[in-house]
């Protein structure tokens, strides 16, 4: 390897690695920095992946790099990007990948109306979703470990194919199952194409099923959800041309209404309709005053209730948090962890360095400054989120309280009777800040919708963010309780019971419990 006077430790670029020549930084990953390469020997351009010193200094790092990239280079699919191979140059490990070079997926899925306005490319938004669900479906059937699917991992090549960038799993948790993935594709796609403009009324209904609504007829796998894609996309948009997917982009570009006029990829978009039903189901939920019980407890009767699916079960009295934990409340935790508090950590958390949730520095400067979080907005007194189970664990013994089991967060959910919801038998989308939380509100402010109140008058156990409880079936999970803003149906049964305890998750929160009333 021949390294110029430029490059660093840490910036490989000039520098030459085996048969490759480095050229600019496109990327990163958990391993370091993803280089735009070419490989001199047949001049090809490759994604290379560079495992940083400091990082292969690490025990068992090199061998767990090369371990995945080398299986990450048995699997072969039109819809996920390509692995050559991995390998060592000098002191230097590397995994070169197939470059994706077509263009960002926000201009892919751009189209200029004739009035000048920016739309959604619906049959360019069709294609992409057939494209991912087919390679979503092919990890599911080689049994690959993979994160849930986000518009950052989807890269276009320059014929326009969609594929996913890689599978790395980061410090995220594997998706738990197949309709996961349908629903976190259609959220992710459904927000992006959100920012550009409304849909037609047939492809926004299509999303809706995609994101499991529960009055919209059911996509049941993903290649059920591919073939419907590419039915409707047929449908809407018969070819016309033979011209390639990106002579088209280039087209577009340069020229907008030889785009539209061609009769390429684009109907009328109906006037009013948006991808979010609950815009007409769900209107915004006026401000309301803060409530003066922020972090106050409410006494649990004892007494027999009904569990899951019928089971009478007796708990003693015990108190729960009326309220979701806040992301004000959460900081003070912060502050007064670096202030110097003491507390005593599980005996299961691995090291850590500390008990900040994910992006949370982004998460304040959002909302010190009033300015949108992943598009959303976010307040002092929405619930704190992207916490796994030990910093949940962490803040109630801080708080000198617990976390509840998930009978007791049942028991508060339900009532004596077991209803079915918080508030009673059926489901009413008023209620509770879920599925998809119309016009990207997310996270609710934890005392609305109020609705979403319990017998006991505990607040927030259908939606807004899902909950931890310290239940377990193994030594590294943890229960997960209840909806969120993304749930289809929140209904108050809903359970997760093998959740990793280092999780975390835009979806999920927590609240304490505690034996005795707080002080």
């Amino acid at each position: 390897m021949s390294t110029p006077e430029s490059a660093s430790p840490d910036n490989f670029t000039g520098a030459s690695i085996g048969p490759y020549h480095v050229e600019e930084v496109i990327g990163v990953s958990q391993w370091g920095h993803i280089y735009r390469a070419v490989q001199t020997s047949i001049g090809r351009t490759v994604a290379l992946k560079i495992l940083t010193p400091d990082i292969a200094a690490l025990p068992g790092k090199i061998e767990h790099f090369l371990e995945e990239s080398r299986a990450a280079a048995q699997l072969s699919h039109a819809h996920i990007a390509g692995v050559y191979e991995a390998g060592r140059a000098g002191d230097t490990y590397f995994c070169a990948m197939e470059h994706l070079d077509g263009p960002p997926l926000q201009e892919f899925l751009t189209a200029v109306g004739e009035d000048g306005t920016a739309q959604v490319d619906e049959h360019h938004l069709l294609q992409l979703i057939s494209h991912i669900a087919r390679g979503l479906d092919f990890l599911w059937q080689k049994q690959v470990p993979h994160p849930a699917p986000v518009t950052d991992n989807i890269l276009l090549n320059s014929e326009g194919v969609a594929k996913l960038r890689n599978i790395e799993l980061l410090d995220q948790e594997a998706s738990p199952s197949p309709d996961h993935d349908r629903q976190t594709l259609g959220i992710g796609l459904a927000e992006f194409a959100n920012q550009i403009g409304p849909v037609s009324k047939p492809v926004g209904e299509f999303v809706e099923r995609m994101l499991g609504l529960p009055d919209r007829k059911p996509i049941t796998s993903l290649l059920g959800l591919a073939d419907e894609a590419e039915a409707l996309d047929r449908k809407l948009f018969p070819p016309v041309t033979a011209q390639s997917t990106i002579e088209k982009f280039e087209k577009k570009k340069t020229n907008p209404l030889v785009y539209v006029g061609i009769g390429v990829a684009l109907i009328a978009v109906v006037v009013g309709i948006v991808f979010w039903r609950h815009t007409e189901s769900k209107p915004p939920e006026p401000e309301a005053p803060r409530p003066a019980d922020i972090g106050a407890m409410i006494e649990i009767p004892a007494g027999d209730f009904i569990f899951q699916d019928g089971v009478s079960t007796n708990l003693p009295t015990y108190f729960i948090e009326k309220y979701e934990v806040t992301i004000a409340q959460y900081k003070e935790f912060l502050d007064a962890m670096f202030a110097g508090a003491k507390i005593t950590p599980h005996p299961f958390q691995p090291r850590r360095s500390g008990y900040a949730p994910d992006a949370w520095d982004k998460m304040i400067t959002a909302i010190t400054n009033r300015l949108p979080f992943n598009n959303a907005p976010l307040t002092w007194d929405s619930p704190v989120f992207g916490v796994d189970w030990y910093d949940a664990y962490a803040y109630c013994q801080w708080r000198g309280r617990r976390l509840p089991t998930e009978m007791e967060w049942e028991k508060a959910a339900r009532g004596a009777d077991g209803l079915k919801y918080p508030w009673g038998n059926a489901l009413d989308p008023a209620k509770a800040n879920y599925g998809i939380a119309g016009k990207l509100t997310k996270w609710s402010l934890v005392y609305l919708p109020a609705g979403d109140r319990s017998p006991y008058q505990v607040q927030g156990l259908a939606g807004n963010v899902s909950e931890w409880t310290a239940s377990s079936e193994t030594r590294s999970t943890a229960v997960v309780r209840g909806g969120s803003w993304q749930d289809a149906d929140p209904v108050a049964t809903l359970r997760q019971a093998q959740v990793r305890r280092d999780y975390r998750a835009t979806t999920l929160g927590f609240r304490c419990a505690n034996d005795e009333p707080a002080k």
